[in-house]
């Protein structure tokens, strides 16, 4: 392994635009063979080789009666987005149980937000999910200053999508 691939399993920030979008896919490949496909059929579907999905997160597959499947937990790195302090904050975390614990959170913002449950987000009050880097993070559960994130959101122009080379 060259140092360059050794430094970003610690820090997302440091894979090239490329790098990154490989990265992602990858989990997506493995996000599908959570749900039954084949390493082949996933990687396919995503649109990568299976070897670049190995590359990526293969440390969360192991072999299972001659077939890859996917390790129940793992410690991959994840950049994802949560909302603390009243604003909108991307964090790198590590492993699939935080990431489904920030997912919960994202779809009670969205409960209390659209729908109007009230009790949506009263779970989520005193959990706090710890980074890669060992910093905690607070769940922003104050519906007000919510809605003042969302507000101060802009609408991507689509020019600005795309990076220009």
């Amino acid at each position: 392994m060259t140092i360059l691939k050794q430094k970003w399993k610690k820090d997302l920030d440091l894979l090239t635009s490329k790098q990154s979008a490989k990265y992602d896919d990858s989990l997506e490949v493995l996000r599908l063979i959570r749900k039954g496909m084949s390493l082949n059929q996933a990687s396919k579907q995503v649109g990568i080789s299976p070897s670049t999905a190995k590359r990526y997160v293969g440390i969360a597959l192991k072999l299972k009666n001659k077939r890859i499947v996917a390790r129940k937990n793992d410690s991959l790195l994840r950049k994802i987005r949560i909302y603390e302090n009243g604003k909108e904050e991307f964090i790198q975390i590590k492993g699939r149980k935080n990431s489904s614990i920030i997912a919960q959170y994202l779809g009670a913002v969205g409960k209390r937000i659209d729908k109007n449950d009230v009790a949506a987000l009263d779970s989520f009050e005193k959990i706090t999910i710890r980074d890669f880097k060992g910093n905690h993070h607070k769940f922003e559960t104050d519906i007000k200053k919510l809605i003042q994130i969302f507000e101060k959101r802009e609408e991507p122009e689509f020019f600005t999508i795309y990076q220009r080379r």
